[in-house]
């Protein structure tokens, strides 16, 4: 019985550990997920920016801004 108390010892400490390293883990995940939204949102605003512009540029190339003062609009 004697010998298996420094056994117990240490798995208790490695348990320990490993509950510390998880908690880290889990901490650094959460991290990167709001990173990851942060950039995805960054990404969707490039995304409908470029968008706009093309639409402007051929809106432009085919007269559409002409048409419309004719219009009045």
């Amino acid at each position: 019985m004697g010998e298996l108390e420094p056994r117990v010892s240490k798995l208790e400490w490695r348990v320990d550990n490993h509950s510390s390293q998880l908690t880290r883990l889990h901490n650094a995940t959460s991290e990167l997920r709001d990173e990851l939204h942060n950039i995805n949102k960054s990404l969707l605003q490039i995304k409908w920016l470029a968008l706009g512009g093309a639409v402007v540029l051929v809106g432009d190339s085919l007269g559409i801004g002409s048409m419309m003062k004719l219009i009045g609009a």
